[in-house]
């Protein structure tokens, strides 16, 4: 990702306590078949959202985060929400590989995934990552082209654990030229570290990608209007924030990140011997639903691009990652997100679908290189989107609704 420019805002004081969720606004129905009538109204647009995301891909966090949106539409049975993730159940999921190949085609010589592109290598460290998952997908449902995937997997693990610079707390640094605590980080590196240790029955590497979603939110968590939220970016060679905002995209990246963790760590062999760093996760998930959900705006249902700004407006983009986390983890575990999350869900996905445009484009979303402006075209946006449909369907299923789409 590009180098961040500064960004100073003035705080908007909120009516409502922190942590404490806003009462819904009156008032469609949006209890489960309320949203089911919903959802069949809306899901026909996931083909030309998806469509818009494939055509926009330019960099390696947009090829793994499209990866994760195709293959949770696509072919859920394949995703970690799904019961048995790491077996082949006789199902290709096309897709999803199609765009593993591409970021192991584009493995750079470091190890690093979906790099040479154009002239050059990204700055980041870990945004290849985010494919990585997809590629050991490849390793077990595509055998002839296992071996290749399984080599550039294993590269771009030697990449993090040998190449990588860490910080000082021991963390894998969100940049390849420093040390540097980005909230997207989260997303992009541990869910590959679990995935592999899933998969290869390596508790260590489990260990691992819990212990990098610990120390981030130790480096970036602070105290917001709504609660306690992840600031953007702390760089900790210059001992200070490149961005203390709180902004809703990168809480989304984490929320989205922590969970795929989570669910992991609780589909592997380990699970048992693990259950207090589920339940952390599952606690740090709640904290950042808790504080974005609380700032939502009456006037858009939307989140705020900037939660602690009274210079921003709605984003589509977090808001969708944030009702698909919404949506998992209701179904992962309904008596901590009850109804009060999933509602705030339903009115987010209702307000994001109704602002998709003739081609499948969603607005209004932030633009992914300059985080305080509206954006014309986000990959990574479409992505939150898709994952978001995938989400919602899964927990109507799960609550026994009837679906047409």
């Amino acid at each position: 990702m590009l180098l961040p420019i500064p960004l100073l805002f003035t705080p908007l004081y909120f009516t409502f306590a922190a942590n404490a969720l806003p009462s819904l606004l009156p008032r469609d129905d949006f209890s489960p078949g309320g949203q089911a009538a919903l959802f069949n109204s809306k899901a026909y647009l996931a083909d030309s959202i998806k469509s818009v995301m494939l055509g926009s891909i330019r960099t390696s966090w947009e090829q793994g985060t499209a990866a994760a949106g195709v293959l949770e539409h696509d072919n859920p049975e394949y995703s970690v929400f799904a019961g048995s993730p790491f077996a082949n159940n006789g199902n290709l999921p096309a897709t999803a590989l199609q765009l593993a190949f591409s970021a192991a085609v584009r493995q750079g010589p470091d190890g690093r995934l979906s790099q040479e592109i154009n002239d050059g290598l990204d700055g980041a460290a870990l945004d290849g990552a985010s494919a990585g998952p997809y590629v050991l997908l490849g390793t077990f449902t595509e055998p002839s082209r296992a071996d290749y995937f399984q080599s550039a997997a294993e590269k771009q693990l030697n990449y993090l654990l040998n190449t990588a610079p860490k910080t000082s707390t021991g963390a894998i640094s969100m940049r390849n030229d420093g040390h540097a605590y980005w909230n997207d980080g989260v997303f992009m590196g541990p869910p590959f570290l679990a995935y592999y240790g899933a998969l290869t029955n390596d508790q260590s590497l489990l260990q691992q990608a819990f212990d990098n979603v610990r120390l981030y939110r130790e480096a970036l968590l602070i105290d917001g209007p709504t609660g306690k939220l992840w600031a953007h970016i702390y760089n900790e060679d210059e001992a200070s924030f490149w961005d203390k905002g709180l902004w809703a995209t990168g809480n989304a990246w984490a929320a989205l990140g922590i969970i795929r963790v989570e669910e992991t760590i609780r589909k592997s062999a380990f699970a048992d011997q693990m259950r207090d760093q589920l339940n952390e996760l599952q606690s740090w998930t709640k904290e950042i639903l808790d504080g974005t959900f609380a700032a939502i705006r009456s006037e858009d249902d939307l989140i705020p691009n900037y939660i602690d700004s009274n210079n921003t407006f709605g984003d589509a983009a977090a808001s969708a990652a944030l009702a698909s986390v919404a949506y998992r983890a209701a179904v992962i575990n309904s008596d901590v997100f009850g109804s009060n999350y999933t509602e705030i869900a339903g009115r987010i996905a209702k307000a994001v679908l109704n602002g998709v445009d003739e081609i499948g484009v969603i607005s209004p979303y932030v633009d992914p290189l300059s985080w305080e402006e509206v954006g014309l075209l986000s990959t990574e946006g479409q992505a939150f989107a898709l994952m978001m449909v995938a989400g919602w369907r899964a927990w109507l299923t799960w609550n026994g609704q009837y679906l047409t789409a």
